[in-house]
């Protein structure tokens, strides 16, 4: 299934967004001018990640219609800087995102300089924000819960392995009812994060004071959005 709905008019996608129905789409952590910082590292990859997040970026617009696009957290990627690789590929991804709809950037622990650019594009950066009984933040900071919590920063996936010791690491949305929490999956295809079977420390300080072995895994595949049911479940296997 493309979508699954976890609360009225509420949907996580398939298309690494979380839906609202009154057109609201939010996704997290898009790391965008990783390849540059691993190239200041030494590390030389082929510069691919912007290709995958703009079609992304293009199926959410066209297939949701939205009114306004909530990027919690992790615009960019590097922490000290802005790269020129960030400045371009910030100005392109947030030249297609404005033509479609209102955008507004939640800042995250790599956003550091990120203002320097967005304040050129009038584009707001706020540190939470709150649409009805939702709040988002990035989820680095120590922060007061409320209503339910939506939060990036941990780019949950769940690594399956089959009989013969191959494996792959799916995306995952991560979703407390009981806590009221709501994990986004990374949209970038470098940032794949950890798995979160028998993972006992996450990063996000709010997430390691509740009991995040009753979250329901949702994992996001080429079949469509998968119901692993939750993390202590997964982890008895």
């Amino acid at each position: 299934m493309d979508k699954i709905e976890i609360m009225p008019n509420i949907y996580l996608t398939n298309d690494y967004a979380l839906y609202l129905d009154d057109g609201i789409i939010a996704i997290a952590d898009l790391h965008l001018g990783y390849e540059a910082v691993l190239q200041a590292q030494g590390v030389s990859i082929p510069r691919f990640q912007k290709k995958i997040i703009m079609n992304r970026l293009r199926n959410i617009l066209q297939k949701y219609e939205p009114e306004l696009i909530v990027v919690n957290g992790d615009f960019k990627h590097e922490f000290s800087r802005n790269l020129w690789q960030e400045w371009e590929e910030v100005r392109e991804v947030l030249a297609l995102l404005t033509k479609k709809a209102e955008v507004v950037l939640v800042r995250g622990n790599h956003d550091n300089y990120l203002k320097t650019i967005t304040s050129k594009l009038n584009v707001p950066l706020v540190k939470r924000y709150s649409w009805g009984n939702l709040t988002f933040v990035h989820g680095h900071e120590k922060v007061k819960q409320e209503g339910h919590m939506v939060l990036g920063h941990d780019h949950p996936s769940l690594k399956l392995r089959d009989a013969i010791g191959a494996s792959i690491k799916l995306p995952c949305f991560l979703f407390n009812k009981k806590e009221k929490i709501i994990v986004l999956p990374a949209i970038s295809p470098l940032a794949t994060g950890t798995n979160v079977v028998h993972k006992s420390k996450f990063l996000s300080p709010l997430l390691n004071e509740v009991d995040m072995s009753s979250s329901d895994v949702y994992a996001i595949s080429e079949i469509g959005l998968l119901d692993f049911k939750k993390i202590r479940d997964l982890t008895a296997l």
